[in-house]
């Protein structure tokens, strides 16, 4: 089938540049798969017309084209799902062809690994004889291969900027343009980099941006490289001019700089011979004087300049021959000691992690607007910065970032050691072709070559050198949270530094576990730093992927979102578990319990490093959900951006912004105000010094002042950790169980942060009532006192708990590994704080740091899992339910109250018999727990048998 002109695709031809004209070619296109490879030896290029269609831009996947996944697929990795589905045998019901879903990532309707070929009919206008015609493709997923009229042309390998094709011979007239797509392996770059696996940005084929033919005169200008220089008000301009007789002088060039948008200033123009700034026959040079009033650019003023460079013609007639705008920002990005600095202030990595992750299609947006509403975003929750794990993003989110203010580090695309030089040759072509494509954006600040693993010493400290000698614009580091990065990089990623290794965050550790986070080994504190670890370097350093804190995911909400190609069957899977465990209705619970204290935990993550005096920053994982590598959703938005429904963005900027109020203090429970202390802490990143004068208070829940304090004024420069005074609350007298909130607030109110403080008065334990039977062990004893009508409280231990679960005090760090691995055993507890048991026990229905005592010391019961013989009732709710990983969904418990024959029993799974006297908020639990068995209030409801009861335990 031919693809006429005037019918089918709607080409247009519209000038861009003075003698450049484009054909649109987007539209439909013939199409044909080649899974076996074998288009070439079989001369497909040279096939009068495909029978298939599709659309272009676009990817094969996402039209119906590939096949339809199962469990035998074979994915980027090489591997198919069989072992994966054997490690979980309660998805076994999904490895049916049709029922296939999986939680490893976003289910394709259709897979393919392989080349493609796409073919279209194009008409050369007459007026373009003799003109320079080239193929421009925006992104294109992978490699290409390019015919014309059966004549090979040539190939392009790039990820991350576009293929550009020279048709230097085409003559006007009809043509058939052939094009082959391959997205197969085809140089090592990992089993999982965003670029390329189906773990986030998935394995399109296809073709997205613009699509065109375009035109260029005789003489143009290449490769237009402008670097500024804010000390010397001038830029830099490179180039390169190609074309007939150039260097036979006969033009000049006309140089023009405007201010964008508000930024109303406008330098001089130039006038410049061209045996003024020639060099080496095809090299032109300057330097272009701003003048007096140069804008700069940074986050907070983004002000953008464009540079229009006009190629005339000497002599009278003055004819222009090519012209080019280039946009830029005025803007110095350095390393200053342990420090980055923005035109000599000292500035702060506010960063988020992007992983590729496009719900809807799989590859990035290719317009502005959309990369506008992630950055917006950005804004609304106080991130200044993207780095874009192992992959770099298009022309257009530059284009958002530039005026929108946001900082960017690309990577060139891998996740995978380095050791061939197939691989090193890539990276490197890779590499310059991003700086020589987007390296004029202000808003490019960084570049990495890739995440983790390492590479060979010989291909790693050549990389950087060829970097820093090709483009002095940004700075550079090979990669992120590598123990391998050689000795001259400019900056660091890392979770720690030095020998010995000192950790930079919580969580020390691979996989995560609860002993490797500060979270679970130490008591609740407002002053972690991480300035040891900071010490031990002289170059700056970011954290490496903090607050990789989950939250049971909005799975019903969530599920509708999805309307493309790639399917959410992690939720799908999530909504069967609830449904089968009857925790559908309580869904809307678990994402509120879970997520407000995920927002805690990743508040305090943030502060932490807000209060290292030398830390550069910090990369979060991440502000959207990540829907890959078997699903994390660690975001405060889902992963289309949208904000979740329990996060608070403008809260949120009370701690994550250029200037944030911190209290340092030694712990948050007391069992005595007389104990308080804090330091109030600045720290300080804005554009301007301000004069800063901060009050403290307090209060109670109900907004009772218990305490105020006013601290003088101080004048305060850009840094880290910055003490404002100190604070302290004698001879106050608090006898009950209370919840305190201290909250900072400026003079001028445009500065605030708050923090949940608990005291605990130490109270006698009581002894345990003689009509209470306290137990180890569900035995034939229990059962004879239960039938007898007596009360029972079991206290088992975790050894004969069924899966042994660890405890359970923070959210999953990262992802759920299996069934009783990770930093956690939950996604945080559901609590009915109106219950009677916690009268004088001041809690939500969530877990805050005053459950910290408790909970370092619980390990949950499984009432209800996929191989349960004898569950418990769908509709029972214990007291304290930790919410179960997203991916198993069993009904957990640490505290339940049931009926047994006659008997009433209380099983609690929490440690409280241990160390009492230093553990003031588990002796309150305890004594209310007593207090509510001894009582006529403790009358469960649910009746349970014997055999139902013995499926908690693994005896």
């Amino acid at each position: 089938m031919k693809i006429l002109l005037s019918i089918t695709l709607f080409f247009t031809i519209t000038a861009i540049t003075v003698a450049q004209e484009v054909i649109n070619l987007a539209g439909e296109w013939e199409f044909k798969l080649d899974p076996k490879n074998q288009g070439i030896e079989e001369k497909w290029f040279e096939t009068a017309s495909f029978k298939d269609i599709i659309r272009l831009p676009g990817c094969l996947q996402e039209q119906g084209y590939g096949n339809i996944p199962n469990i035998e697929t074979e994915w980027w990795g090489g591997e198919t799902m069989e072992e994966w589905f054997g490690e979980r045998p309660w998805l076994g019901v999904y490895t049916e062809a049709s029922n296939f879903k999986s939680q490893e990532f976003l289910v394709p309707d259709r897979h393919y690994l392989g080349a493609a070929w796409y073919a279209t009919e194009i008409n050369i206008p007459k007026g373009w004889q003799q003109k320079q015609v080239a193929l421009f493709l925006e992104r294109c997923h992978w490699e290409t291969k390019l015919w014309v009229d059966g004549k090979y042309i040539g190939q392009n390998r790039s990820l991350g900027t576009p293929h550009s094709y020279s048709l230097k011979e085409i003559q006007p007239g009809k043509h058939r343009i052939v094009l082959r797509v391959d997205n197969s392996k085809l140089v090592n770059l990992g089993n999982k980099p965003h670029s390329v696996s189906e773990q986030t940005a998935g394995t399109w084929n296809g073709i997205v941006g613009k699509l065109e033919l375009q035109t260029k005169p005789a003489i143009t200008l290449d490769n237009v490289q402008l670097y500024p220089n804010t000390e010397s008000s001038s830029v830099s301009v490179k180039a390169i001019i190609t074309g007939p007789d150039v260097n036979e002088k006969k033009w000049t060039l006309d140089v023009e700089v405007t201010g964008v948008g508000s930024n109303s200033h406008q330098p001089e123009s130039l006038k410049l011979k061209s045996n003024s700034i020639i060099q080496n026959d095809d090299t032109i040079s300057f330097e272009f004087p701003m003048g007096n009033g140069v804008q700069f650019w940074d986050e907070f003023t983004p002000n953008l300049y464009e540079m229009k460079l006009s190629l005339k013609q000497k002599g009278q007639n003055q004819q222009t021959l090519y012209e080019s705008t280039q946009r830029f920002g005025m803007r110095n990005f350095e390393s200053s000691g342990k420090h980055f600095a923005i035109n000599g202030k000292k500035t702060f990595i506010r960063g988020n992690v992007d992983c590729a992750v496009f719900p809807e299609t799989g590859y990035a947006p290719m317009d502005v607007a959309s990369w506008k509403k992630v950055f917006k975003t950005y804004k609304e929750f106080g991130l200044n910065m993207a780095r874009f794990h192992s992959w770099c993003p298009p022309e257009a989110a530059f284009i958002a970032a530039d005026e929108m203010g946001i900082y960017l580090a690309p990577e060139v695309g891998e996740w995978v050691w380095i050791g061939q030089q197939d691989q090193y040759d890539f990276f490197s072509e890779e590499a310059e072709k991003i700086l020589d494509t987007y390296g004029n954006h202000p808003s490019f600040i960084q570049m990495g070559l890739g995440n983790e693993a390492n590479a060979k010493k010989e291909f790693s400290k050549p990389i950087i050198e060829s970097w820093k000698e090709k483009d002095s614009r940004h700075l550079y580091t090979l990669k992120a949270n590598s123990k391998g990065n050689p000795e001259n990089i400019e900056f660091e990623v890392v979770r720690g530094a030095g020998k010995p290794f000192e950790r930079i965050r919580y969580q020390d550790g691979w996989p995560p576990v609860p002993e490797n986070s500060l979270f679970h080994t130490e008591e609740p504190n407002t002053m972690v730093n991480w300035d040891l670890g900071v010490s031990k370097t002289d170059y700056p350093l970011i954290q490496h992927e903090t607050a990789q804190i989950c939250a049971y995911p909005d799975v019903m909400n969530e599920i509708s979102k999805y309307t493309g190609y790639l399917n959410p069957t992690y939720l799908e899977i999530a909504a069967d578990q609830l449904r089968e465990r009857g925790m559908l209705e309580q869904l809307p619970d678990f994402v509120e319990a879970s997520g407000k204290w995920q927002v805690e935990l990743t508040r305090e993550e943030f502060e932490a490093a807000y209060r290292t005096k030398d830390l550069a920053g910090f990369h979060w994982l991440c502000l959207a959900d990540f829907t890959g590598q078997n699903t994390a959703p660690v975001g405060f938005t889902d992963a289309f951006y949208n904000v979740k429904p329990y996060v608070n963005p403008k809260k949120v900027r009370n701690w994550n912004a250029p200037t944030v109020l911190l209290a340092s203090m030694p712990k948050r429970v007391y069992t005595s105000l007389n104990e308080f202390k804090a330091n109030i802490l600045i720290s300080h990143f804005g554009k301007q010094d301000i004069d800063l004068t901060v009050s403290a208070e307090l209060r109670d829940e109900t907004g009772k002042l218990v305490k105020s304090w006013k601290l003088p004024q101080q004048k305060i420069t850009q840094g880290n950790a910055q003490k404002l005074g100190e604070i302290t609350a004698p001879l106050m007298k608090i006898e009950q169980p209370t919840k305190l909130i201290l909250e900072l607030k400026s003079e001028d109110g445009k500065l605030k942060n708050e923090w949940d403080l608990w005291v605990f008065p130490k109270t006698k334990s009581k002894k345990m009532p003689k009509s209470i039977t306290v137990a180890k062990k569900w035995d034939a004893n229990v059962a004879q006192k239960l039938k007898n009508g007596e009360t029972v409280l079991l206290l088992p231990k975790q050894e004969d708990l069924k899966g042994q679960l660890p405890i359970c005090f923070t959210n999953y760090y990262w992802t759920s590994f299996g069934e009783n691995e990770g930093q956690s055993s939950a996604a945080g507890v559901l609590i009915d704080s109106e219950h009677l048991i916690f009268k004088d026990f001041p809690t939500e229905n969530h877990v805050n740091w005053q459950w910290w005592d408790l909970l370092t010391y619980a390990h949950p019961m499984i009432l209800d899992s996929y191989d349960s013989k004898n569950p418990w009732p769908k509709s029972f709710k214990p007291m304290l339910q930790p919410i179960d990983s997203w991916k198993i969904n069993r009904k957990l418990a640490l505290l339940t109250e049931v009926k047994v024959g006659k008997g009433k029993l209380m099983i609690c799974s929490i440690d409280i018999e241990t160390a009492l006297d230093e553990r003031p908020v588990t002796n309150q639990f305890r004594n209310n727990l007593l207090e509510y068995l001894s009582s006529n209030n403790f009358n469960p409801k649910t009746e349970l048998t014997k055999k139902t009861i013995k499926e908690v335990f693994s005896y």
